[in-house]
């Protein structure tokens, strides 16, 4: 018998300038900001380039779904459907599959309903609206759904949001779907991020979509889909105006809430360093953040003999301004709300409630800022993503960390020891 031809790479060798092309457009979109109002022109002219060119446009998802990020998982889902080769698919579907494995939600079951299923008008009192919320600690990556009926359409629709640390890189879909789809699409993200489903009521989906928009975190191109799923959500708004977790922190009969001392707020971002979202939109001017540190080491190494309390105020001082430029008012407002989601995933995962406690602490003293470079926590965050970043390490920071982080407790909080000798988060060095 003779051997069968393998034909499973058909199609899949690029001549010299196709891979020109390709590197052309991966530089290309290298340099687009996720949130620019440019990059759907260039989303656009990139898939009337490929269009026709399936081997070329299934390279180039093979390569997008390789770099990762918000930028290269936005051209994937524009360039989706133009691969119909059923040799080129497998390399779409491997593609799609790494993007799920870093957390991003792909909208192809989410954008028609089931092929077998008529859509037909659906009774409100037949339908049970719900809300979902999954939470992938490795990345730090929120998924939340809900399924809900409108009223004035007969119609039920699904709506996924995904939330990037620190309430950045935000997918967001808006479809008609049915329960099964729904019910689906949300077991699989829960295998694919190793986490649980957990049940929230659609009133908080629609708040955390109401603090999007408060702290200017909805791409313009997004608006449109955040105003539909805001208007399905309206009306299954919180009773109660107090965030849900302190609803469920009462509902699950716990003692009440303590107020947590600031000093013991700084402590425990000290020896929780990997809660704070490094890679969210905290400090992406990058230039200026090294800039920052430049000016803070030019203090630390100063060869003018000083009195060493003098020396400390002006470093004090220093530090305290580069916060207020480097975490403006309106960040903390994105960090209070990653640490209130944080806080309400640790909850109703079942964990220790009372280090969802400190969580939700941390969140309140951020959300009350009003000036960064007075909060001693806002300063800590600064300081340790100094450390983590650039090995600059504060008097401050380094007699905590040695109070904090011995060996044994490094080795099971999965931090690595620094070139400094002292203990930063693995996941943020790798």
């Amino acid at each position: 018998m003779g051997r069968k031809k393998d034909t499973s790479d058909k199609g899949r060798k690029l001549s010299e300038n196709e891979k020109a092309e390709l590197s052309f457009f991966m530089d290309r979109l290298r340099v687009q900001d996720p949130q620019g109002p440019s990059l759907e022109n260039c989303l656009k002219s990139l898939k009337q380039a490929l269009t026709g060119r399936e081997a070329l446009a299934a390279a180039l998802m093979d390569a997008l779904s390789l770099e990762g990020g918000p930028v290269c998982f936005r051209a994937f889902c524009a360039l989706q459907g133009l691969v119909q080769d059923k040799h080129l698919a497998r390399m779409v579907r491997r593609a799609a599959y790494r993007f799920r494995q870093k957390g991003f939600i792909l909208p192809d079951t989410l954008t028609a309903p089931e092929a077998s299923t008529p859509v037909v008008l659906i009774k409100a009192e037949k339908v049970k609206n719900e809300g979902c919320m999954i939470f992938n600690d490795k990345v730090g990556i929120f998924h939340y759904g809900a399924f809900v009926h409108a009223a004035d359409e007969g119609q039920t629709y699904g709506v996924v949001l995904l939330l990037g640390a620190g309430l950045d890189d935000h997918n967001l879909v808006v479809a008609p779907m049915s329960r099964k789809s729904f019910k689906e699409f949300f077991r699989g993200a829960a295998e694919d991020s190793g986490g649980r489903v957990h049940e929230i009521p659609l009133g908080h989906l629609a708040r955390v979509l109401q603090a999007l928009a408060k702290l200017d975190r909805v791409p313009e191109e997004t608006k449109a889909n955040v105003a539909k799923a805001r208007k399905l959500l309206e009306p299954h708004a919180l009773p109660s105006a107090r965030p849900f977790f302190m609803q469920l922190w009462e509902q699950k009969g716990l003692s009440p809430l303590r107020d947590v001392e600031t000093r013991d707020l700084v402590d425990f971002i000290t020896r929780n360093p990997s809660i704070i979202p490094y890679h969210a939109p905290l400090f992406t001017d990058k230039m200026a953040f090294e800039a920052e540190v430049k000016a803070l080491q030019t203090i630390a190494n100063s060869v003018i003999e000083v009195p060493a309390h003098i020396q400390s105020e002006r470093l004090l001082e220093a530090l305290r301004s580069a916060t207020r430029r480097l975490l403006p008012v309106k960040l903390c407002g994105v960090l209070g709300k990653h640490f209130e989601e944080m806080a309400l995933w640790w909850l109703l995962d079942g964990r220790d409630p009372f280090e969802a406690e400190k969580r939700f602490a941390l969140a309140q003293h951020a959300q009350q800022v009003q000036d960064s470079g007075s909060s001693p926590v806002m300063i800590r965050v600064v300081e340790i993503a100094m450390a983590v970043y650039h090995e600059f390490f504060t008097d401050d920071l380094l007699s905590d960390l040695r109070r904090f982080h011995e060996h044994k407790a490094a080795h099971e909080e999965g931090l690595e020891r620094s070139p400094t000798g002292l203990y930063v988060p693995r996941a943020v060095l790798e």
